[in-house]
């Protein structure tokens, strides 16, 4: 198999594996609800009540309950999720625009970079995009926007600095890709997914330590309170691991596609390379937006991180080198050495 038709199987590999991922992330996030739903009684019913007497000779009300399927309280969950998810990805691109401090590029020093978005929304076929730029030295690029018709890119000032226009337009068509192959809105929703993982567990938590003490089992500790603690030890992390596996599924599709807008894999690739030697890091990272960059600040700033596979797992984004190991392998040169690249441009944003 040549490596251009490995290339052309992985982006399918990709799509399905992106599809798996979604889906068992809703699928935890909707066991997570009705998890904490019954927990509260949602789904319970109370039963038989008698009277009985005590160890200390007192009289009380024993009652059994049973697991009782309660349609309202189903409907009620699923509304509840899928409202929450609708409303935070209708406001996540202007949010994200927010954080990260982002400007328009409507200066005649941004005018290189205009033209070559719109040189990459021909090639993809899409939309003109908005273009926004960040003043940070640290060379990064993101895509955000629920759609193609409401999409924008926006590049750090570092990255103008020093790319030149066959790597900028590289670096641009990684990002249309994303738009074209809807990356964005499937990585925001399953990152809106696992944070309203974090917090359901979280309010359960209080719930259970502040207010769970009227639920009790039979060995008297909250019914709430175990559920949340198996929520912090088993939903959360793996809805965490489920978001890092589809972010990093859909950066490998990215770096394909972009080579498909090109026809050439020598600018992404030369791009990536000097992104992996630039030890910059943005100036103000944030867990919120670092999956959408072109490389996560957070992971190159994390100096003292988890190492070895098990870490990797919680990783956004693929490793630069096994992104630039198969680009090179694309041009039929050395996977594991590096150039050529380009020279520095005179001025950012020119070659």
């Amino acid at each position: 198999m040549s490596d251009a038709t490995g290339f052309i199987a992985e982006q399918r590999h990709n799509r399905r594996a992106t599809v798996v991922i979604l889906a068992g992330t809703f699928a935890l996030l909707f066991v997570v609800a009705n998890a904490v739903a019954g927990a509260l009684g949602g789904y319970t019913q109370q039963g038989d009540c008698h009277t009985v007497r005590n160890a200390r000779g007192v009289l009380e009300q024993s009652c059994t309950t049973r697991f009782h399927f309660n349609a309202v309280v189903l409907g009620v969950t699923v509304a509840l999720v899928a409202g929450y998810l609708i409303f935070a990805w209708l406001a996540s691109a202007s949010a994200a625009l927010t954080m990260v401090r982002a400007r328009p590029a409507d200066g005649p020093e941004f005018a290189e970079l205009r033209a070559l978005v719109e040189q990459m929304a021909i090639a993809s076929g899409l939309p003109l995009p908005k273009v926004f730029v960040v003043d940070d030295p640290a060379p990064n690029a993101f895509a955000t926007g629920r759609n193609p018709k409401n999409a924008a890119i926006t590049v750090t000032t570092g990255l103008l600095a020093i790319m030149s226009r066959r790597e900028l337009r590289g670096v641009l068509a990684h990002e249309m890709s994303h738009i074209r192959n809807r990356d964005i809105a499937v990585t925001t929703l399953a990152v809106l997914a696992v944070g309203a993982i974090a917090v359901i567990a979280d309010i359960a938590l209080r719930i259970g330590i502040f207010g769970g003490g009227r639920r009790r089992d039979d060995n008297g500790l909250p019914i709430l309170l175990l559920v949340s603690l198996a929520l912090y030890l088993i939903a959360v992390p793996a809805g965490l691991l489920l978001k890092a596996a589809l972010s990093r599924k859909r950066e490998s599709l990215a770096d394909a596609s972009a080579v498909e807008l090109t026809r050439e894999p020598g600018g992404i690739r030369s791009a990536l390379e000097k992104l992996e030697a630039d030890t910059t890091v943005i100036s103000h990272p944030s867990a919120a937006t670092a999956h959408l960059w072109i490389e996560s600040p957070l992971e190159r700033s994390d100096e003292h991180g988890l190492q070895g596979s098990f870490g990797r797992l919680m990783d956004t984004h693929p490793p630069l080198a096994e992104r630039i190991a198969k680009l090179r392998a694309i041009e039929g040169l050395d996977p594991n050495s590096r150039g050529p690249n380009d020279p520095l441009p005179t001025a950012p944003g020119q070659p």
